[in-house]
């Protein structure tokens, strides 16, 4: 007797977490919908076709590049972060600047000086 073998479901990529900024216009007698970090664009009859166009997209874009095992790089060098939670968008969200954190007491030698 065979026992078929349950496929685990794929890992669904969080393409919902990725923040990114949508630029609307007007485009001859439609919209168009555009997220210049991915250099990908939308058009519509409505403002809000576009953008909804424009997020297919992305979606689409961002789901071959999870394929493809490309995903991370590809956000990083469009200008994106991990924040702990989401991708965000630099352009969204400037990436903040680093917290430096001092372990021990500081030292009160001028620069330069050997520690002995």
């Amino acid at each position: 007797m065979k026992v078929a073998k349950k496929n685990k479901p794929a890992k669904t990529p969080p393409f919902d977490r990725v923040v990114y900024r949508i630029e609307e216009s007007r485009a001859g007698a439609g919209y168009e919908a555009v997220c210049s970090e991915l250099v990908i664009t939308g058009f519509g009859d409505t403002a809000e076709d576009a953008k909804n166009m424009l997020r297919r997209q992305v979606s689409e874009y961002l789901e071959d590049c999870e394929k493809l095992e490309i995903l991370d790089e590809t956000l990083i060098e469009a200008g994106f972060y991990y924040n702990g939670e989401v991708w965000m968008s630099n352009e969204v969200e400037p990436v903040p600047d680093p917290k430096i954190r001092y372990f021990g007491t500081p030292s009160e030698q001028t620069p330069g000086q050997p520690v002995e």
